[in-house]
């Protein structure tokens, strides 16, 4: 009992500290009038992978025909990896009823263990702007987003830029509501993780990076072995060079919003392809707080033997609350709170059971099989 209490209370301490972090981070300004940042622009080739996005790829074209940054400033290459439904008709008949959106498609090339890695290295090879942004096919996009970006690296000279994420709402409410208040976690913890210069996440969904540094560092080389991955490990690679030329927008107007998984079997295989990569951090702070929250969670479902330590358990419950409860009041997401008493007693169950089977299986993803 004395262990699990322990191990509560230093879950507790660490996201109080991861709380502390979420204060810290400044917001970012939106002063685009500024004499310097309305004269000065960026160079920008947006990289998007797709395999079988027929159903979401319209709503991504949408957005990114309504981006406000200078046309030639920035250029859109589409990846197609191995789609076998209506994905590229999608993308012909949307370019045919909007003659100003133009993007260059590619077929990936497959060279290593990972696809999305293979389609971005492709992506990126073929980029003729200064800085990369990648997000996914199944997403949206704001209309200042490079703005923001703009912004961001002329104020702080920065190689890579972590943005914003959350999940945009779907039919199934339950499902919808414990994937939204997970993601909120995660991005909660991303955002303290930054305000504590110690930042162990980020989300390739939204994500900004210096071309030339990027190649210097050679890219994905080092993990194209695994399957995901390819925001953490090259946030990794960055902060190892120059920790200081790394940030995070913090913005609700540079939010990217991504579909949610639209049943529980592809929730468990997007998690489990999420946690597979766990093994594989070499930072030391990203490897430790997973197994603090792993075993936090774990401690959970162990107090439930022991009443007496019932107040650890209200303790963990309400300061997820506050770190959620940030996330959502910055992306303005607080809707999902009317489900969050019985997800916050399902997680700990959920995340045990993730982090079990993503070390002794395999998981399914776009059609694909992989191994850990």
């Amino acid at each position: 009992m004395i262990v699990i209490a322990l191990l509560l209370i230093f879950y507790v301490l660490l996201i109080a500290g991861l709380c502390i972090g979420f204060f810290r981070l400044k917001n970012e300004s939106t002063n685009f009038d500024n004499q310097m940042f309305s004269d000065t622009k960026t160079r920008f080739s947006i990289v998007i992978p797709f395999r079988n996005e027929a159903g979401h790829l319209q709503a991504l074209l949408e957005t990114l025909n309504c981006l406000d940054y200078p046309d030639e400033l920035y250029e859109i290459i589409l990846i197609n990896d191995g789609s076998t439904d209506r994905s590229l008709e999608v993308i012909e008949n949307f370019l045919a009823a909007h003659q100003r959106l133009e993007l260059k498609i590619l077929n990936n090339k497959r060279v290593s263990g990972s696809p999305k890695k293979d389609a971005l290295n492709l992506g990126i090879a073929e980029a003729k702007m200064d800085w990369i942004i990648t997000t996914d096919a199944d997403c949206r996009v704001p209309s200042n987003w490079l703005k923001h970006y703009n912004y961001k690296i002329l104020r702080e000279a920065c190689t890579f830029i972590a943005g914003p994420v959350c999940f945009y709402e779907d039919q199934n409410q339950l499902l919808d509501a414990f994937q939204q208040l997970d993601f909120l976690s995660l991005q909660g913890a991303t955002i303290g993780s930054f305000g504590l210069n110690r930042p162990f996440m980020c989300n390739g969904a939204n994500l900004g990076f210096l071309k030339s540094a990027f190649l210097r560092l050679n890219g994905y080389a080092a993990n194209n072995h695994i399957a995901s991955g390819d925001d953490v490990f090259l946030m990794q690679q960055f902060l190892e060079a120059d920790a200081k030329a790394v940030g995070y927008l913090k913005t609700r107007d540079a939010l990217v919003a991504t579909a949610p998984q639209p049943d529980l079997k592809s929730l468990i295989n997007q998690r489990k392809r999420w946690a597979a990569k766990a093994s594989a951090y070499k930072s030391r702070f990203a490897v430790w707080v997973s197994v603090l929250v792993l075993l936090g969670n774990a401690s959970v479902v162990a107090i439930l033997f022991f009443a007496e330590i019932y107040y650890l358990l209200i303790l963990k419950v309400a300061i997820d609350f506050l770190l959620i409860w940030c996330t959502a009041n910055l992306f303005a997401q607080k809707k999902p709170f009317k489900q969050y008493l019985w997800v916050a007693l399902v997680y700990p169950f959920f995340t045990l059971y993730i982090a079990l089977v993503s070390q002794f299986g395999k998981f399914s993803w776009k059609g694909r099989d992989f191994r850990k």
